[in-house]
């Protein structure tokens, strides 16, 4: 019988268990508690030396691996707990907290919120440190963040309080290498008017008209593009005209939110000075968001700003990334494949772990993204099969001696 056609399951009991309990968990953004102590129970009934809850809120797990008992390189795996809302349950072919698993063999789909968006990623890495435990020397760090659906508290206080020589992120990435993502700027612009009676509307000055200029103009805008992320873009995602219930008064102010995706190449300013450039007499802002912790001991407030984060080709920990999974992918009968993520992650928070010992964030996960948020969201059991390996490879190749 070939691999292909066996039942996974049996093989992978340890990680589909602890998918499905994760899965289980309700954890929506904010209220992460009750599958971080899933996580953390796993970490401690698979022999990890250490196993809390960070003051964020965030899961962690430590391995200190070899005679020295740690000492040496360090390695971060990364996920994250919450999840977006279930949407409407009525769409979903099987319960979103069921973690029910359909299918056999290499068809077999573990279903649920947070299946592939990040849960069973979260498992694979659990099990891989252990899998690996005797056989490196350093210290693992696994750690499921919290808020990253939501502002990205529990990176944030990640990479204030962790170091890692580099970070390895489990976002779906159908078993691809990920070297980063564009960013995000949330940009309002608020265009005058001048308020007047519906009546008598050429008495007023209609900022509807000018949003509907704007509006025209973004959508013929040409943006930067080239280089492994493609192009930055923008979506125009809300249209707001003041006063809000004046159902009979011309617009004295309207208010069009853009979601801008940009390169490393074209920062914020960049972006801000392209759009002033469109209407001058706008008013453009970036609004501020705040996120606290599920204690309230951690409280962040920031723009609505992701970084772009690109890892460099060629640098040596992406080199040696890239060696490992193209084997261990071989070896599991997979394609590799090396790519860009086409959504914002939490690597640009994480990536802080990193930067003093001159390392990088990889990515590298289970599922497909395009599932994530959808009420379609599962997982291929053989991609849990593949990642676990995957995360163990990496492992001992940024662990083993004189590495």
């Amino acid at each position: 019988m070939t691999r292909a056609s066996q039942d996974l399951r049996p093989a992978l009991a340890g990680e589909v268990a602890l998918t499905q309990r994760l899965v289980q968990a309700f954890s929506p953004s904010g209220r992460e508690r009750p599958a971080a102590e899933v996580l953390l129970g796993a970490f401690r009934e698979l022999g990890f030396d250490e196993a809390f809850l960070d003051g964020a809120g965030n899961a962690v797990g430590v391995l200190r691996c070899g005679p020295a008992g740690g000492a040496g390189k360090t390695v971060m795996l990364n996920g994250h707990l919450d999840t977006v809302p279930l949407g409407d349950e009525a769409k979903w072919p099987y319960p979103p907290l069921s973690g029910e698993v359909v299918g056999e063999g290499e068809a077999a789909r573990l279903w649920g919120r947070g299946a592939c968006d990040m849960k069973a990623a979260l498992a694979c890495m659990a099990y891989a440190a252990r899998d690996v435990a005797d056989e490196v020397r350093g210290t693992i760090l696994v750690t499921g963040a919290v808020q990253e659906e939501v502002g990205g508290l529990g990176a944030r206080f990640l990479g204030e309080t962790q170091r890692a020589d580099v970070v390895i992120l489990g976002e779906p990435s159908k078993l691809k290498l990920m070297l980063g993502h564009r960013g995000r700027v949330e940009v309002e612009v608020s265009l005058p008017g001048r308020i007047a009676h519906a009546a008598r509307g050429e008495l007023g000055d209609n900022a509807l008209y000018k949003a509907g200029a704007l509006l025209s103009r973004l959508r013929d805008l040409k943006l930067p593009t080239g280089g492994p992320l493609g192009g930055s873009s923008l979506t125009p995602t809300s249209l707001v005209s003041h006063p809000l219930n004046g159902k009979n008064v011309v617009p004295g102010r309207a208010v069009v939110t853009i979601d801008y995706r940009n390169l490393p190449e074209d920062p914020p300013e960049a972006v801000l000075a392209r759009l002033q450039a469109l209407e001058p007499e706008a008013e453009l802002a970036v609004p501020l968001e705040e996120a606290v912790s599920e204690s309230g001991a951690v409280r962040y407030t920031f723009p609505r700003i992701v970084p772009p984060y690109l890892a460099p080709k060629d640098h040596p920990q992406v080199a040696r990334a890239r060696e490992v999974l193209r084997a261990t992918l071989a070896a599991e009968g997979y394609p590799f494949a090396e790519d860009g993520w086409w959504f914002g992650t939490d690597a640009p928070h994480l990536a802080r772990c990193a930067e003093g010992a001159g390392g990088v964030v990889i990515g590298f996960g289970p599922g497909e993204e395009e599932l994530a948020h959808t009420t379609q969201e599962s997982v291929p059991l053989a991609h849990l099969r593949v990642a676990r390996r995957g995360y163990a490879a990496l492992l001992r190749a940024f662990l083993a001696e004189g590495a």
